[in-house]
């Protein structure tokens, strides 16, 4: 059991036009998936352009990664279906820390985990392991072989550079609601206890005239 040769002997270059490529595709896919489902267009990216490198790492890597079981078609089911799943987990769960959100929702899936996983993604993740290895990605490698070397890198130059302000676009307005919610929120709270404040001085000071109305009133006719 070994890497098949072809999936190793790649330039830097295709590298990342098969990233891109990928990054697209999943896009594609899972957006169109999405928008049956929910029988309306559904943008599944985290930005606005059509790009989710998520299946871009994915891809390009289980396409390496997988192709030793490419001898047996159970196995290679399997070991895609989990390890996709798992790797869907962790991203799903860094997205979280770091952005507060992530960019799918399996909540309403059955046998779904937190949200993050579900049992249609993990077989899906399967069905899509074969796909890659056996189809997707032997002609996405002789595709790449085809581009003349200065117009992939300008093409990918330009998608990445695109992406990378909507990305960060995206981040910096995410971070600029959390910090208006974090600031209203500190607000209601220092308006609360100064109102509480207020309410202790306002209830101590009718103690007080109430106690020197009594003092008065006891002192008043001796």
């Amino acid at each position: 059991m070994h890497i098949a040769p072809e999936f190793l002997a790649v330039t830097k270059l295709q590298i990342v036009e098969i990233f891109v490529i990928y990054s697209i595709l999943g896009w594609m896919v899972e957006s169109a998936y999405m928008s049956l489902c929910a029988r309306k267009l559904t943008n599944r990216g985290f930005g606005f352009g059509p790009f989710c490198p998520i299946y871009g790492f994915g891809a390009s890597l289980g396409a390496v990664l997988l192709s030793p079981f490419r001898g047996n078609p159970v196995v290679l089911f399997v070991v895609a279906a989990v390890g996709a799943t798992c790797f869907e987990f962790i991203v799903g769960k860094l997205m979280m820390f770091f952005l507060g959100d992530f960019w799918w929702d399996y909540d309403d899936k059955p046998f779904n985990f937190q949200g993050i996983i579900c049992l249609e993604s993990t077989l899906g993740w399967g069905l899509y392991g074969i796909i890659v290895v056996y189809y997707l990605h032997p002609y996405v490698l002789s595709r790449t072989l085809l581009i003349p070397g200065n117009i992939g890198l300008f093409v990918c130059c330009l998608i990445l550079g695109a992406y990378m302000i909507d990305f960060f676009y995206h981040v910096l307005l995410a971070l600029h609601i959390d910090i208006q919610e974090t600031v209203a929120r500190k607000q209601r709270q220092a308006l609360d206890v100064a109102r509480e404040k207020k309410n202790d001085a306002i209830m101590r000071a009718r103690q007080g005239r109430q106690a020197v109305l009594r003092w008065y009133r006891s002192h008043r006719w001796r």
